[in-house]
């Protein structure tokens, strides 16, 4: 499909756009949208604030409990969902094209008139804390939370709490706090929504905005997106998990560049050709030769909205070969780094994630997350119609100067989580 000429673009409500893309699938829809205020936006106060906040949308509104939301939804086999992401409040949907009235009613008074009763809350913030209890044991968890200590300071957008720390943020939301978060968050301004299927565009179109017309405007707070990681530095960290069968290891560092930088493809894909998927080649040494792990891998991430981010190396391993599990993966980081990646290896993953992009498109749960990403990012639909030459013109050449350019290998932090052999 070309998305240019596929997909119907409305933004006459001013802070609201919508996309529309009819399927060959019939009688079913999928709805996808988001606005600005995610946890970041809320991390100067408290950072699980729009966590919170996000999860009572679902527990009754003014005029409706849970209850009779939950009957409304089940009476007609459709799904309402809610979540906070980093940057973004998202929210989906799937119904039959008969129940579209119904469902955009619902969503639209979910999001506008939530009851936040404060018996909820409580039972909420309980059922947070019970989790977050329970993550203290997640060894992969826990390494990763060590890596962005050592990566970032706290104030930075890419730090991530400890356990203890989000245990204490959750312990004093209060309603107060939820409400005043709601009133200046929510509005209009950045609101994107994505339908696809059998859907009727005008009629859509037609809905969503005569149900947010009236909505006020948000009022986010300013965002120090330019803020500097720490210094980069050999470092060593490690968190001692009792009676755990294996260790986790995150290997990592900052790259200074966002996804709109011009070396941003060339190092994504050398990563992903290190350690992207089960043919990359930690999974082909570390894992299937030397057999000292069951899973390991390597990322960037943290590079959206205009933020710097890090890449990483993770890996699991049986707490007696943690340290010959590091030695081997050092290993092939520093033949990776030195030697560089191989012509061949580059045609093997630009075909791999070229299929992939492809196959996500094949359902409509993957048509509006991939187009509601891009209209998050601002980008044109050409963004997607283009990726795939994106993918096919990168060079290995300036992929190996790309990788030599961001990356130092000698100034690698290391974290670890798990029990001690």
């Amino acid at each position: 499909m070309k998305f240019v000429d596929s997909v119907n673009i409305d933004n006459q409500l001013d802070g609201l756009t919508t996309y529309v893309v009819p399927t060959k699938i019939k009688d079913v829809i999928t709805i996808a949208g988001s606005m600005l205020g995610g946890a970041v936006y809320s991390k100067e106060n408290n950072p699980r604030l729009s966590s919170i906040t996000v999860s009572m949308l679902d527990k009754g509104t003014v005029d409706k409990s849970k209850y009779d939301i939950s009957n409304i939804l089940e009476s007609i086999g459709a799904e309402i969902s809610f979540i906070s992401s980093n940057h973004h409040i998202n929210f989906s949907a799937h119904c039959l094209r008969q129940d579209l009235p119904v469902v955009v009613e619902l969503l639209t008074e979910q999001l506008r008139t939530p009851e936040f009763s404060p018996d909820e809350l409580t039972l909420l913030k309980k059922r947070v804390i019970a989790n977050l209890e329970r993550s203290k044991e997640d060894t992969k968890k826990q390494a990763l939370i060590g890596l962005l200590e050592h990566l970032y300071p706290i104030r930075h957008i890419n730090y991530k709490n400890t356990i203890e720390e989000s245990i204490e943020f959750v312990n004093s939301v209060n309603l107060s706090d939820i409400k005043k978060y709601h009133q200046t968050t929510f509005g209009l301004g950045s609101i994107n929504i994505i339908a696809a299927g059998d859907v009727p565009s005008e009629k859509f179109t037609g809905l969503v905005n005569n149900s947010f017309k009236d909505w006020g405007t948000q009022k986010l707070v300013e965002l120090d997106i330019h803020a500097d990681a720490n210094k980069r530095k050999h470092a060593t960290g490690s968190m001692e998990i009792k009676d755990k069968t294996s260790s986790d290891i995150y290997i990592g560092q900052t790259v200074n560049i966002t996804e709109e930088h011009e070396d941003y493809y060339d190092l994504m894909m050398g990563i992903y050709i290190l350690g992207g998927n089960f043919s990359a080649r930690l999974m082909q040494t570390v894992r299937d030769k030397e057999g000292l792990t069951y899973g390991i891998g390597s990322s960037m991430s943290g590079c959206s909205y205009g933020v710097n981010g890090h890449w990483y190396t993770w890996g699991t391993f049986a707490p007696k070969l943690v340290d010959q599990g590091i030695k081997s993966t050092m290993e092939q980081i520093k033949q990776w780094y030195e030697n560089g990646i191989t012509e061949k290896e580059l045609a093997a993953k630009k075909t791999t994630l070229s299929g992939l992009f492809k196959v996500s498109l094949d359902t409509t749960s993957g048509l509006v997350d991939k187009l509601l990403s891009n209209a998050e990012k601002n980008r044109k639909l050409t963004f997607l119609d283009e990726y795939h030459h994106k993918i096919n013109d990168l060079d290995h050449q300036s992929i190996n100067q790309s990788i030599k350019r961001h990356i130092d290998i000698k100034k690698l932090t290391t974290s670890i989580a798990g029990s001690k052999a």
